[in-house]
């Protein structure tokens, strides 16, 4: 079958190459040339921004595509959604705006009664409390504060920088949930989770950008039980399609609180994350659904995997890495070459890391390290 894999960039490779392994005749489209992807595809790489959706619904037509899967962006589902093509396995936009869209997002969890922050009204404060504020519309932790409910100025700097992050100028005030933050991906199958992985994530260069994480195999049972209960309140009340639906949750005192959903696949290699940790082949069963089949996945093996994004601490330029611990490196896929400019508090990246442990304490150790950035440094010539 002629698919078209809407995304050119590194993080969607392992879609791509469960696509070509199925033997399927790939295309990919991107708008840059310098794309990994772009430079793979060959001549079946389209350039195009899929931000477009009726040009990418000419292309789809010229080249007698028989299926579309998204990557990893969230304008990569958006623009699939919005195609005619395959949409019997895909979900409505209007679906996609109620999970991605963090206002219309909170006032379904609040509908639904799920375990989650709750909006706030500007018009409430002052109040006693944390909160946070967030653009409704953006990405990768950015325009979002934290600030005292009591602090007037605070509550205005806020607001306007989540405004100025936000496409639509928009934000949101949320309850501020404590705790440790994880990930679920789950697997949907008629309308209820079946294979399902939790990870748990931290972030050592930028407050609310994940940048460290590794497979977590031992969860409160009270946490699975209800983050299971909850995805199945989403899929019937939403009518989800089967495929996969990534939820990001804050653990506070054994219990979920869900702070966003996602239909895309998560980027920063995290299908390899899985992959490693399990052996559960996560990027085909993501792809197999949009081509409305099944890919008979299981997992396989326990295994303790750390996954890594390297970045600079200050602004400076690509040189390599230098190691301070004894790292037990899995795998290093670079994303900066040398020379490159490198941004402070992961404006940038210069790779993706992944390190085994033996054990479960010694990856929590070596998770620790990371987020202390204690493991390595990016040797440079500092600007």
């Amino acid at each position: 079958m002629k698919v078209l894999l809407l995304d050119a960039a590194f993080a969607a490779a392992p879609i791509y190459n469960y696509l070509i392994g199925a033997g399927h005749e790939v295309w990919v489209m991107g708008n840059r040339a310098s794309d990994l992807l772009a430079r793979r595809a060959g001549s079946r790489w389209i350039e195009q921004d899929y931000s477009d959706a009726q040009a990418v619904a000419r292309h789809i037509e010229m080249l007698g595509i028989g299926a579309v899967v998204p990557g990893c962006t969230d304008v990569s589902i958006e623009t699939c959604l919005k195609l005619h093509i395959g949409s019997e396995f895909r979900d409505s936009p209007e679906t996609d705006a109620a999970l991605g869209n963090k206002a219309l997002f909170r006032a379904l969890c609040e509908k639904l009664d799920l375990s989650s922050p709750r909006t706030v009204d500007h018009a409430a404060f002052p109040r006693a409390g944390k909160f946070i504020c967030k653009p409704i519309d953006a990405f990768s932790g950015r325009g979002i504060t934290v600030f005292d409910g009591q602090d007037a100025a605070a509550l205005d700097d806020a607001l306007s920088l989540a405004r100025a992050a936000s496409p639509t100028g928009a934000a949101i005030i949320e309850t501020f949930a404590s705790g440790q933050l994880y990930s679920c991906s789950s697997f949907i199958k008629n309308q209820m989770p079946s294979d399902t992985f939790f990870v748990r994530e931290g972030t050592s260069a930028h407050p609310f950008a994940v940048d460290t994480s590794y497979v977590s195999y031992d969860l409160p049972a009270s946490c699975i039980e209800k983050i299971g209960g909850d995805i199945e309140k989403l899929c019937r009340a939403l009518n989800l399609k089967d495929g996969l639906l990534h939820v990001q949750f804050i653990l506070c005192d054994e219990m979920p609180m869900i702070v966003e959903v996602t239909r895309r696949c998560p980027g920063d290699l995290y299908p390899l994350l899985i992959e490693f940790s399990t052996g559960f082949e996560y990027a085909a069963c993501y792809a197999a659904a949009f081509l409305g089949s099944e890919h008979g996945a299981s997992v396989q093996t326990r295994r303790h995997i750390l996954r890594h994004t390297v970045t600079a601490d200050q602004d400076s330029y690509f040189e390599g890495l230098m190691f301070t611990d004894d790292v037990p490196i899995t795998a290093f896929y670079p994303l900066a070459c040398m020379g490159d400019a490198l941004k402070e508090r992961q404006g940038n990246r210069a790779g993706i890391l992944f390190c085994e442990e033996s054990s479960e304490d010694l990856l929590t150790s070596l998770y620790n390290h990371f987020l202390n950035r204690e493991s390595y440094k990016v040797a440079t010539q500092f600007k």
